[in-house]
């Protein structure tokens, strides 16, 4: 079999089938983890196949799963991908409703594709049999056609929906005739459309269904579309007499049908952490294996071969030897917190869903060692006590876990709250503990003996950030009732309040003159109108010397005098990076690291901030989006980066600090 072509800018690694240093940002030294996977489609005659990541489009090898290249990282944030039926091109379409156009032989952006809102995420793309046209699904439920020589947009079918906050619009299933007559598609209400292309009529309209559409396939014949949905049904509609010929209750399943070339009809049940393979016209079971974890995309390839993918695995099925290939830790969810251990030399990430904590091997770049207990928990905050002895897990379920970490058993957990926990840390000495949640609440914990010893109470709405000092003798806490506060640890009484409303005072900032100024005056404008916002700050951090509070508001990195609690000084943002939502201090206490949250910019930004100065020493580009964790390792060599695009980063801080 002939190999596809690969160059540069195309990155190939064969070394060990490992994916920690492709296509890394300038900086970085290694990357652990590869982001959540949004879509995955087949090489036709190959045994190549490609996944739709956040970091960008990962390329992969059967039956090894080796990782063989990685590209479109610019911007990354991949939702779909579809190759074109000759394998010559790939669509790609991203979460910025952009669609690139890959010639795959070079591996070089043809064409790229800008028509849908800047909200609109790309749900799904596929070319038509013939290779003259694009179809293209979004989240605002409208189907685009463009022409691929011209890049005009020929026809549009749908309605847009607009999506209102706090709701999910599901993804848009979309298919085309072999002919390239016909193009079916599911609407929000779960009706399946059939428009004729050439004549821009609607030929059919499918009312039956009766919960989200998953998938839809045209029989090769394009006389039936067959559907599959939530519920658990699978459909079979005849197009030209706009009826249902077929209908099929796998019970509460997901199902994904497929027709092959040949006018089999395979059908994917997933359910309970099971798939079953059907003959769907024999009503005949042709496979059956387990996965793990909820299931985020599932993706047949003219029937022959399958691949699912959870935050735990990625598995592909082939239909001609019934074999199953797997990848494990490597495409997880978004890691909210990362903690080194005090001799550094291992990292430990906890991750939104199913994946728990995992401890990464910092000399190996692997991960050695995972913490779960199979159940769907959020887990965002982690701590090793000063010892490393212990790992505490602050979770959505209401629960600290405590794990001990060489024997890789679960301890105990604490169980006073009654909020999801936000925030744990250990303190610096002995086996103190922190605890906070979403209500507000801050327990102080006996962790050997599993007893609550002390309330923290003043705050009124969920802790971001909690901090201790150098000799445990004070904590900090930042809270979104808009205070941070400090605290005596050993009787457990309010110190003080730091201050926090927008600043009047122009010497205080660091930064851009014009942009201090420009800032400046619209906080007095403000104030005069009795409007300047009490303001919200998301992360805190005490500086190891113990003589600083660092603080991540909107727009500005406050830093104030433990002392004293007054402001030292505040160091204005940047345009496009004015949410410096993590935080912290370099082992030395004369640096300042920053990680900011998404604003409009193609990556985010990792900066590095001179304490004493203010002054900007360098800047990262790296993660897609928001940076959710920074940590520093306890020589100041690394520093660790987690980001919502699902995966850690490790910076080379040696030329630096």
């Amino acid at each position: 079999m002939q190999r596809t072509k690969l160059s540069t800018p195309f990155q190939i690694s064969h070394h060990d089938g490992r994916a920690t240093d492709l296509a890394l940002p300038n900086g970085a030294i290694a990357r652990l983890g590869r982001g959540p996977v949004h879509d995955i489609a087949f090489l036709s005659g190959s045994s190549l196949f490609v996944v739709g990541t956040r970091i960008g489009i990962w390329l992969y090898e059967l039956p090894t799963m080796s990782p063989i290249g990685l590209w479109d990282t610019e911007r990354g944030l991949v939702s779909s991908v579809a190759f074109s039926p000759d394998g010559r091109f790939l669509a790609a379409g991203n979460w910025d409703g952009d669609i690139k156009i890959w010639d795959v032989q070079d591996i070089k952006a043809w064409k790229q594709i800008s028509g849908f809102k800047f909200d609109s995420q790309v749900s799904q793309v596929i070319f038509s049999p013939n290779q003259q046209y694009l179809a293209v699904s979004g989240k605002n439920r409208v189907v685009h056609i463009w022409h691929l020589e011209t890049g005009t947009k020929t026809l549009r079918f749908g309605r847009e929906t607009e999506k209102k906050p706090g709701t999910f619009l599901p993804m848009n299933p979309l298919c085309l005739s072999s002919d390239n007559k016909l193009l079916a598609y599911a609407s929000p209400d779960n009706t399946i459309l059939v428009w004729s292309m050439e004549d821009k009529e609607r030929i059919s309209c499918f009312t039956e269904q009766t919960s989200s559409v998953y998938a839809l396939s045209f029989s090769p014949c394009g006389r039936f579309i067959a559907s599959g949905s939530r519920d658990g049904l699978l459909n079979v509609w005849d197009v030209a007499k706009g009826t249902r010929t077929i209908e099929s209750n796998y019970g509460k399943s997901k199902i994904y049908p497929s027709y092959s070339l040949d006018g089999t009809l395979h059908a994917a049940e997933i359910r309970d952490n099971i798939v079953v393979i059907w003959d769907a016209f024999r009503s005949k079971k042709l496979d059956t294996f387990e996965y793990c974890g909820p299931i985020i995309t599932a993706q047949f390839s003219n029937g022959k071969q399958l691949a699912i993918s959870s935050p735990i695995e990625l598995k592909v099925w082939s239909a001609k030897d019934a074999s199953i290939s797997s990848v494990f830790q490597e495409h997880t969810s978004s890691p909210a917190s990362v903690v080194f251990s005090p001799d550094s030399q291992t990292l430990a990430a906890g991750y939104w869903i199913n994946n728990g904590a995992i401890l990464w091997d910092i000399e190996c770049k692997r991960a050695r060692m995972t913490f779960a207990d199979g159940q769907p928990t959020l887990i965002r905050s982690l701590d090793f006590s000063h010892s490393g002895d212990m790992l505490a897990a602050g979770c959505h379920d209401t629960n600290v876990k405590i794990w001990d970490v060489k024997e890789s058993e679960l301890i105990t957990e604490l169980t006073a709250h009654q909020k999801p926990v936000r925030v744990v840390a250990f303190g610096p000495k002995g086996h103190l503990l922190v605890s906070a949640d979403t209500a507000g609440n801050i327990y102080m914990w006996d962790v050997q003996r599993s007893r609550k010893l002390k309330d923290f109470t003043g705050h009124r709405d969920c802790i971001k950030s909690v901090a201790f000092g150098p000799e445990g003798k004070l904590l900090v806490s930042a809270s979104d009732d808009s205070t941070a506060r400090l605290w005596n640890v050993k009787n457990g009484t309010e110190i003080a309040k730091l201050p926090i409303r927008p600043l009047l005072d122009a010497t205080k900032y660091k930064g851009k003159i014009s942009e201090i100024q420009q800032s400046v005056e619209s906080f007095n404008a403000m104030f005069k109108a009795s409007k300047l916002p009490s303001g919200r700050i998301e992360t805190i951090a005490f500086s190891p010397c113990g003589e600083m509070i660092a603080g991540g508001l909107y727009r500005e990195i406050r830093l104030w005098d433990a002392f004293n609690c007054e402001i030292c000084m505040t160091i204005l943002q940047p345009q496009g990076c004015r949410y410096p939502f993590a935080l912290t201090f370099s082992p030395c206490g004369q640096y300042l690291a920053s990680g900011a949250w998404w604003q409009g910019t193609a990556k985010v930004s990792i900066r590095l901030w001179e304490v004493a100065s203010g002054e900007n020493i360098v800047t990262f580009w790296g993660h897609t989006t928001d940076v959710q964790s920074l940590a520093f390792s306890s020589d100041g060599r690394l520093l660790a980066s987690s980001g919502f695009d699902g995966v850690i980063y490790l910076w080379d801080m040696t030329p630096y600090l």
